[in-house]
């Protein structure tokens, strides 16, 4: 098959031709969007392979201007500048996929091949609909491979009106991600309603999720709306999901199924219009096997499943995100804090971040309040020693070896020593409010200090 390489960089131009053509492609060149726009009109080239940021051109006006003249040609945008912004504006423009450099040569020929599959197929079907152009909310930050993917994501799913389960570690960015399919997607005008569910009790949350009629319970005084109803023809964020009991999860089964709901103590079934997007820190997995968490449930929700990676393992983002933080508590606190030196951005880099984005924001916060210089040192921050345990935790980056309890009470624990027992500091990294922070204190036998 016809491939045509467009970049203004000649070694990757090389590179990719002599790599493609070995693989039994016959490639042509261009070094920006003119000569892209004659090479596709020369040899009729239903593939594209487009670098996003060249000096003379943009990838993403070649995408519009090559799909809006054929709409069935397909596109993968490469950029060595991930984000969700560009992510979200190529595959909503129409790209195929986007792929971040530098790739490894292997997976880009692997996503190559799909995208001559996806040429053939579209012989016979209908054009793909490229969407319209939506502005991305500037909250998730991060260019590494690991990021893109997430982005990727996020991109199609704000394409769809399917179900999504986000699965990540506390501090990772869960509601964000929730936040951005919502306001990228056709119901951005209507509400996006988000509740912890691990916050309240099963009566409480059943309560809040449907609503409730006067007199049903002890202090039900009048009748309430529930969540379900107020995010009509919106987004609903269940955070925390893992936390809810069987028999909630069985009235939350039904709603998926049927698109009804049912007040608290009324015999009325009513039809609501919600997207559903869900979140935990927990391994769903795990609760299935263990029939914590019901499986039909499970697959209900992770229609389209996406899993945010802890800090620790896209370390290349932390330089990027501590200098945005670093902006932004500056300006908030008023302080000429304008640099981070090297070393200090070491000490960032070589800490295991149990808390995650939120713990590192938490840091440059503290950082900048406190320090009397315009730049930051590693002695301006205030990191936990890392444990054995800790250090086996950050290593792994999974369950395998340790419970999901005793992730959860060390990292708890390692929040609670870093904020020197402030309930709200920990309760602010940790992301949840006060009255779970201490139920699970309770549950793990944590001492609370200086109650």
């Amino acid at each position: 098959m016809k491939i045509l390489v467009v970049d203004d960089d000649l070694v990757s131009l090389n590179m990719l031709q002599e790599f493609l053509g070995k693989n039994h492609f016959e490639v042509f060149l261009a070094q920006n969007a003119e000569q892209a726009m004659q090479e596709v009109r020369a040899h009729h080239i239903q593939l594209v392979l487009s670098d996003i940021k060249m000096e003379e051109s943009d990838g993403l006006s070649l995408l519009g201007d090559l799909k809006a003249l054929y709409p069935k040609i397909v596109m993968i945008m490469m950029t060595g500048f991930g984000s969700m912004e560009g992510a979200i504006e190529a595959i909503q423009k129409g790209a195929f996929d986007y792929i971040s450099k530098p790739f490894d040569l292997i997976k880009l020929l692997s996503l190559v091949n799909k995208a001559v599959k996806h040429v053939q197929s579209l012989g016979q079907d209908d054009e793909m609909d490229a969407g319209s152009l939506i502005e991305a909310p500037k909250a998730l930050i991060g260019s590494s491979p690991k990021m893109v993917e997430v982005y990727k994501t996020i991109a199609r799913a704000t394409l769809s009106t399917s179900t999504v389960l986000i699965q990540g570690e506390s501090g990772t960015g869960k509601e964000l991600v929730a936040r951005a399919i919502h306001s990228n997607s056709d119901r951005k005008s209507k509400k996006f309603v988000a509740v912890n569910c691990g916050a309240l009790t099963e009566t409480l949350l059943e309560s809040e999720l449907f609503g409730h009629v006067k007199g049903s319970f002890t202090g039900a005084q009048s009748d309430k709306k529930g969540l379900f109803e107020e995010a009509n023809g919106g987004t609903l964020f269940l955070d925390e999901i893992g936390d809810i009991s069987l028999g909630l999860q069985v009235k939350l089964l039904r709603v998926l199924q049927e698109g009804e709901i049912k007040p608290v103590g009324s015999n009325t079934q009513l039809k609501v219009n919600v997207r559903i997007v869900a979140a935990t820190h927990r391994n769903l997995d795990e609760m299935v096997e263990l029939s914590k968490f019901r499986e039909d449930l499970f697959y209900r929700l992770k229609v389209i499943g996406l899993e945010i990676p802890p800090l620790r393992e896209r370390k290349e983002d932390i330089a990027e995100l501590a200098i945005v933080f670093l902006k932004k508590y500056s300006g908030k606190l008023k302080k000429k804090v304008n640099e981070i030196s090297k070393e200090g951005l070491q000490s960032l880099f070589n800490y295991s971040w149990p808390g995650n984005v939120r713990e590192l924001e938490h840091q440059i916060e503290r950082a900048v309040a406190l320090t009397s210089s315009s730049v930051l040192t590693s002695d301006d921050f205030n990191f936990t020693p890392v444990t054995g345990a800790d250090q086996k935790l950050s290593n792994s980056g999974s369950s395998d070896q340790r419970s999901l309890e005793e992730m959860e009470k060390a990292h708890i624990l390692s929040v609670l020593k870093q904020v020197d027992y402030n309930k709200s500091k920990a309760s602010e990294v940790l992301g949840i409010d006060r009255a779970t922070l201490y139920r699970k204190a309770q549950r793990y036998g944590i001492t609370l200090k200086n109650e």
